[in-house]
């Protein structure tokens, strides 16, 4: 009887790891202070449990919701497992939202104008974990893709909803956010324009030396070699170090100050980020063309082809997929890198990252850095539409 339950019991259990990580996480998460009321922007306040924070119903709807998720990240449910698993994160992330807006306000009545509420770790800490769980649940439902949107969406939508109508404008982020509104939406247009002239200049030098490695056994070495080591120089460094030759040339050379190339801002940013990127486009356009199978190559040659042909018609479409990754995985790079580039005047919504570090504002630094890893997410969503639509048909190699 006892070897039968056991049995049962290793067929029911099945756990997926990440979903477990993440359920973990978000469990730990209670333990910790939710919110933290404070004085005044700069002070550092008091943090509140999750029982003091919410009421007790809806504290125990996020620890319930938890302990769903673990169960269902030790459960083997086929492939219900990965719906309820995104479900139920999202769930998680929207009541979260919401009970922290209404608890904002709650906090705030009866004190001083200057004091403010701001989400403490246990809220960033459960936005971590929801986010783990929604992951392994996309893992889950790669053959459902309408599920797999919904829920890797979900959340963040609801929360562009919340913030449209105002529900969270008592917390201290969105009070920063409403001082600076002109300025936070100039940076984040400069950031967007900086990443993408960036990546545009990487993926237009670096596919055409990926080609050239290729094609040349005596350009290979040299230009793995020279991207590889541009990747080890730290972002500050490479930064420092163009300041000086670029404020040389524009001291010889005028007309290049005039149209904007100086050893500080966009120039030297956009110089540097372009030379992080290039590594991945390089490497993988490479790669990409190096993997076509020889037979592809010699039925083209077989039915009369030219080089130039084969090239265009077989190994351009069969390599595809592999550079749009590299491009993709430079794209995701650069949303990051470009924070840095405001410590040279470059703008970006690194601006508020470093001006929060100085006045030593922390809500001001979120500002900047929530902005960046949504953007990134957008950016990935974007690039894995476009390696999935520039995968020819029947190759059967997506973009996970």
């Amino acid at each position: 009887m006892a070897t039968r339950l056991i049995k049962r019991w290793r067929r029911l259990i099945s756990p997926d790891r990440v979903a477990l990580t993440g359920s973990i996480i978000g469990l730990s998460s209670l333990l910790l202070g939710w919110l933290t009321i404070k004085p005044n922007r700069l002070a550092a306040g008091a943090a509140l449990s999750l029982w003091k924070s919410f009421d007790a119903a809806g504290a125990a709807a996020i620890a319930g919701l938890w302990l769903l998720c673990l169960t269902l990240s030790l459960v083997k449910l086929r492939r219900w497992r990965g719906v309820g698993l995104g479900v139920s994160a999202d769930a998680i992330l929207a009541l979260t939202f919401v009970l922290v807006g209404l608890a904002s306000s709650h906090l705030l009545e009866g004190e001083p104008p200057a004091a403010r509420v701001s989400p403490g770790a246990g809220f960033w800490v459960t936005i971590a974990g929801a986010y783990a769980v929604i992951f392994a649940a996309r893992r889950q439902l790669d053959d459902q893709r309408t599920w797999q949107n919904l829920v890797s969406w979900s959340g963040l939508a609801f929360l562009v909803f919340l913030l449209s109508i105002g529900w969270m404008n008592n917390i201290s982020v969105m009070e920063e956010l409403s001082g600076y509104q002109q300025r936070f939406i100039q940076e984040l247009l400069q950031h967007i324009r900086l990443f993408a002239i960036s990546v545009t200049a990487a993926a237009a030098i670096g596919i055409p030396l990926g080609i050239w490695a290729t094609r040349n056994k005596h350009a290979e070495r040299p230009v793995f070699f020279t991207t590889n080591i541009m990747q080890t120089i730290p972002s500050l460094a490479l930064f420092g170090l163009l300041i000086a030759p670029l404020s040389a040339l524009s001291f010889a050379f005028p007309v290049l100050r005039d149209i904007g190339i100086r050893g500080v801002g966009v120039a030297p940013a956009i110089i540097a980020l372009t030379i992080y990127s290039l590594l991945p486009v390089v490497r993988n356009t490479y790669v990409g063309i190096r993997q076509v199978d020889p037979a592809a190559i010699d039925a083209g040659r077989g039915m009369g082809m030219t080089r130039w042909q084969v090239f265009r018609r077989v190994e351009v479409p069969l390599a595809a997929p592999l550079v749009l990754e590299g491009v993709r995985t430079a794209s995701i790079q650069a949303v990051g890198l470009t924070t840095v580039a405001a410590i040279i005047g470059a703008g970006g919504l690194g601006w508020f990252v470093f001006r929060g570090i100085g006045q030593a504002a922390p809500d001001l630094i979120i500002l900047g850095a929530i902005p960046v890893i949504i953007l990134a997410l957008l950016v990935d969503a974007v690039m894995r539409t476009v390696v999935r639509l520039g995968t020819p048909k029947g190759l059967g190699v997506e973009s996970r």
